[in-house]
């Protein structure tokens, strides 16, 4: 039987610099308490761990700092946001010392961990007239977690600088094409727990970009028919973390209708 209960909220500010410019900050706090994974989870795990329930468990809490500047012109339009995340109380799987009769190391989840992570984001986008438009987007994010012992490794499962590149050119009234390019980078910067993880590459996942095509036809403001093309060049990439790797080549027929 849970009973958790926890204060939060956010304060935020924002600033009119100019008339096309914007500047904004803010801190938020949070909390999770642990779900039914955390609690229960019994039996083998990847890695070859074997998991032990803990049902003694409090919830993480979490305090984010965010500042950015947003700016808005009759063509190009953009936006710069840093943040901080700090963890507290964090749920990890925690080796108990004991093996199994075949082996395996017996884990269970504790909140014996914090984590601090620190990252960016940005985005852009150029309009140079109604029926064009180029828009690119990046992220990035580092972490590090420290054990209640005091050492530190980075964060589990942390994805690596990613981001998007996307256009859209019309053609007459009611045609429209829009190409999308999708990449991450090289992600090697890897915790003890991730190099073990038989779905991460111990030596680190590879960076990626696949690109997909549309070709959008708007008969009005209520519906529409697009044909596209996910991953044109059919390449072979798997995001950080997961445990299969992405499609390859895929058409997809869409209709939306709108009432």
């Amino acid at each position: 039987t849970l009973d958790p209960d926890d204060l939060t909220g956010e304060l935020l500010l924002s600033f009119a610099a100019t008339p096309r410019t914007r500047l904004f900050g803010g801190v938020s706090r949070g909390f999770r308490p642990p779900n039914i994974f955390d609690l229960g989870t019994l039996g083998e795990r990847p890695g070859n761990r074997f998991n032990i329930a803990n049902t003694d468990l409090a919830p993480e809490t979490i305090v984010t700092y965010e500042a950015g500047l947003k700016w808005l012109g009759d063509k190009v339009a953009g936006e710069f946001v840093v943040f901080s995340a700090n963890y507290d109380d964090r749920i990890v799987s925690v080796a108990t010392g004991d093996l199994t009769d075949d082996g395996r190391t017996v884990v269970q989840s504790q909140n014996v961990a914090e984590a601090e992570f620190v990252g960016a984001e940005a985005g852009f986008r150029y309009q140079p007239s109604p029926g064009i438009e180029l828009a690119i987007s990046l992220s990035w994010i580092e972490g590090d977690e420290i054990r209640a012992d005091g050492t530190e490794q980075p964060a589990d499962r942390v994805p690596p600088l990613n981001g998007q590149v996307s256009g859209r050119f019309a053609i007459g009234d009611r045609w429209s094409v829009e190409p999308l390019v999708r990449f991450a980078g090289r992600q090697d910067r890897l915790s003890a727990r991730d190099i073990g993880d038989p779905r991460i590459d111990p030596d680190g996942t590879p960076g990626w970009a696949r690109v997909d095509l549309r070709a959008v036809y708007a008969r009005n403001d209520a519906w529409s028919l697009s044909i596209g093309i996910e991953n044109l060049f059919d390449k072979a990439y798997r995001e950080h973390g997961s445990g299969v790797d992405a499609p390859g080549f895929n058409a997809v027929l869409r209709v939306d209708a709108r009432f």
